[in-house]
């Protein structure tokens, strides 16, 4: 009976919380339209009916709400240091998703002309590239920054090495596609390439939310083990690509049903990006 009584005390908090984060929200998709895209989210998703545009943004709402998962834990502080450690680190959850979004952008996303496929040719690829690319960000953060060891310069610098192997993942991952990706998007706006290629993103980001999550002991022995997960994630993108191959879509090569004929198999594309996802969670369970 007292535990009913203590969820039932919870409740104020549990809305005040709601409320708060819904307020942080609407904060984020004012930075990522007026500071990251700078184009008017009513035009492109009413007017324009743009669904790449609703892709991205609703990536971006979901790294933003996963970097922001640490905060919402049960805890014996009062509610006006729970409410304030929301709203500050919502915040500046907001700041980093936006520094990473910008950093993909120079980097990743600037190969295929995100921003102009996502804006004029409503491409789902591109958009859905995007997307991973948020997820990705907040998955790092969820694990560098929210975690409760070591400290605020510690979880930066894993936030930055964390997407330093993305953009390496990047560069890799169309040698093992054995495609152009970045053509594929761009040229042909194929909605499979972007897909599967956001799969993949979001799959070593998982690997590498795991790796950062143990406790922070010093730079010697914590980032040796970072490493060592960290290789291991981009080793597991090479084996799961060529299991996909061999179990998931026997008789059938991956590539060629994305990239090699006149209509993308968008359903493969979603088959190799679940592929990824999945095994980086059969990967994180099992360490």
């Amino acid at each position: 009976m007292e535990r009913i009584l203590q969820e039932i005390n919870r409740t104020p908090l549990v809305v005040m919380e709601l409320l708060l984060g819904f307020a942080l929200f609407w904060l984020g998709q004012l930075a990522y339209q007026k500071l990251f895209r700078r184009m008017n989210l009513n035009l492109q998703l009413f007017v324009r009916d743009n669904p790449a545009v609703a892709i991205a943004l609703v990536g971006y709402y979901m790294g933003l709400a996963i970097a922001m998962g640490g905060t919402l834990t049960r805890t014996s502080a009062s509610w006006q240091d729970v409410l304030l450690n929301l709203a500050s680190y919502g915040a500046f959850s907001i700041l980093l998703m936006l520094a990473g979004a910008w950093i993909f952008d120079l980097t990743i996303l600037r190969r295929c002309d995100c921003s102009r496929e996502v804006r004029e040719e409503h491409s789902i690829g591109a958009g859905s590239l995007e997307a991973g690319c948020h997820i990705g960000n907040g998955l790092i953060l969820s694990s560098a920054i929210a975690g409760e060891g070591g400290s605020l310069f510690v979880g930066l610098v894993c936030w930055l090495l964390g997407l330093g192997v993305l953009v390496l993942v990047s560069v890799v991952y169309p040698r093992i596609a054995a495609y152009d990706v970045y053509g594929e998007i761009s040229k042909r706006n194929n909605p499979a390439a972007g897909v599967a290629f956001a799969g993949a993103i979001v799959g070593v980001a998982n690997v590498i939310r795991n790796a950062f999550i143990p406790e922070f002991e010093n730079w010697t022995v914590s980032f040796s083990i970072y490493g060592i997960a960290l290789a291991g994630g981009l080793i597991l993108l090479a084996a799961i690509r060529c299991l996909a191959d061999l179990i998931l879509v026997p008789g059938v090569k991956i590539s060629d049903e994305i990239a090699k004929q006149e209509t993308p198999n968008l359903g493969v594309g979603f088959i190799e990006a679940f592929t990824y996802i999945v095994s980086s969670f059969l990967v994180a369970w099992a360490f």
